[in-house]
């Protein structure tokens, strides 16, 4: 990321979480985690802390996300 990137960033998604939009960084400080593809390096988005850690223990795998969407729908 370049200088001023995070900045442009920000301002496109809104100054918000781009999964859960919350204006918290969930980290105690100022900044959202830049959020990436471990394998492609492609930045994705800007992220709260929870939802960056929801992806990591997700292993960042669809399939593990869709099954949790549908346990949360059917418990």
């Amino acid at each position: 990321m370049e200088p001023g990137d995070y900045d442009v960033m920000l301002e496109s998604q809104g100054g918000v979480c781009k999964i859960c939009h919350s204006t918290e960084t969930g980290r105690g400080d100022q900044w959202f985690v830049v959020d990436h593809c471990h394998k492609t390096n492609k930045i994705r988005g800007l992220l709260c802390n929870t939802c960056n850690r929801a992806l990591g223990l997700f292993k960042d795998d669809i399939s593990y996300l869709e099954q949790a969407i549908h346990y949360l729908k059917n418990v």
